[in-house]
C-alpha cells in the first residue's frame, strides 16, 4: 500500500527522481565553467610575455573563443533543460534527452575551460593558489558519478532517431 509506482519499477522511479539533481549540477558547473573562462580572461589582460599582453596571442585569443562558444552553449543548453523541465510539470520523462544531454556535456565542457585556463596561467594554474586542478579532477568526478557519460548518451540517441 506504500509502495511508489508499480512492481519491479524501482529503478525507473530513482532514475526519475535524480533527473533534476543532474539539472542542479549542471547549473553548477555553469557557475564553474564561468569562474574558469572569468580568471582565464582576467590573466591575458594582466600578464605580459614577449613584451606583449597574453590577450594579443593568437593562442590564447583563440582558447579565449573556444571556451565563450563552448560556456554559452552549454548554458543555454542547461536553461532550456531547467525551462522544459518547468513546463512539463515535473514529468521527467518528458525531459529525458534533454537531461541527458546535460550530464554528458558537463565534464567536457569543465575540463575544457580549466585546462585552458590553467595553461594561460602557465606554472601558477597547477599550484595550490589556483583552483584549475581541483576543477579538472571534478570533470572526471562528474564523467563517472551518478553513471558513466557514455551511458546517458544512449537514451539521448535513442530518443533523437526515435523522434
Amino acid at each position: 500500500e506504500n509502495m511508489l509506482g508499480e512492481r519491479g519499477q524501482a529503478f525507473v522511479i530513482a532514475q526519475t527522481r535524480l533527473g533534476g539533481g543532474r539539472v542542479h549540477h549542471a547549473m553548477r558547473t555553469v557557475g564553474l565553467v564561468r569562474r574558469a573562462f572569468d580568471m582565464m580572461c582576467e590573466r591575458s589582460i594582466s600578464r605580459e610575455t614577449q613584451g606583449e599582453l597574453l590577450a594579443k596571442k593568437q593562442l590564447v585569443q583563440e582558447m579565449i573563443a573556444d571556451s565563450w562558444i563552448e560556456m554559452e552553449q552549454y548554458r543555454l543548453l542547461v536553461l532550456r533543460t531547467a525551462w522544459r523541465l518547468d513546463q512539463c510539470g515535473s514529468d521527467y520523462s518528458k525531459v529525458r534527452a534533454d537531461i541527458s544531454a546535460v550530464k554528458a556535456a558537463m565534464p567536457k565542457v569543465l575540463m575544457n575551460a580549466a585546462s585552458r585556463s590553467l595553461q594561460v596561467h602557465g606554472s601558477l594554474g597547477v599550484s595550490t593558489e589556483m583552483p584549475f586542478l581541483e576543477m579538472v579532477l571534478n570533470s572526471f568526478v562528474m564523467g563517472l558519478g551518478d553513471g558513466p557519460t557514455e551511458v546517458h548518451k544512449i537514451p539521448l540517441a535513442r530518443q533523437v532517431v526515435s523522434g
